[in-house]
């Protein structure tokens, strides 16, 4: 086994929870729903996104409440990124015109031979829902070779 990873300062850990802080508030319709569904102080939100404080443990994990990857950001500055324990069947047809969507999209932006980091950021947000689709997908023909 690997040593870990060396600690990440305080302030990037921060800034990557309030990252994934800002996709749960999108998720959950505003900052109220998010509050309300993760049980917590709409303040609470606030301190964290103000980087006047950071979340406690109990508070970041009722994100994954409201979003599955709103810990990634945090978790990928120690190499490690937060998968779902069982994936959820994924609808074949809605996944694949989402992925012929997300592909259209991206060819759209690679007109001008680039990628910018709008067009990154863009096309973040239409592939990380895809993934645990794709990955209820493997899950499902992995447990069949096993049986």
């Amino acid at each position: 086994m690997s040593a870990a990873p060396r600690p990440v300062a305080k302030a990037q850990v921060s800034d990557a929870i309030a990252s994934g802080l800002h996709r749960a508030i999108k998720a959950a319709g505003g900052k109220g729903a998010c509050a309300d569904r993760m049980e917590v102080d709409p303040k609470t939100l606030n301190r964290q996104l103000s980087g006047e404080s950071t979340l406690d443990a109990t508070n970041m994990l009722a994100m994954l409440s409201v979003d599955r990857t709103s810990m990634n950001d945090a978790l990928a500055l120690y190499g490690l990124i937060a998968t779902p324990k069982t994936a959820q069947a994924a609808n074949d047809m809605e996944l694949l015109a989402s992925l012929t969507g997300a592909g259209a999209e991206m060819v759209r932006r690679l007109l001008d031979g680039l990628l910018c980091h709008k067009d990154k950021a863009a096309l973040a947000e239409l592939f990380r829902p895809l993934i645990p689709a794709m990955q209820a997908i493997v899950d499902e023909h992995d447990k069949r070779v096993a049986a």
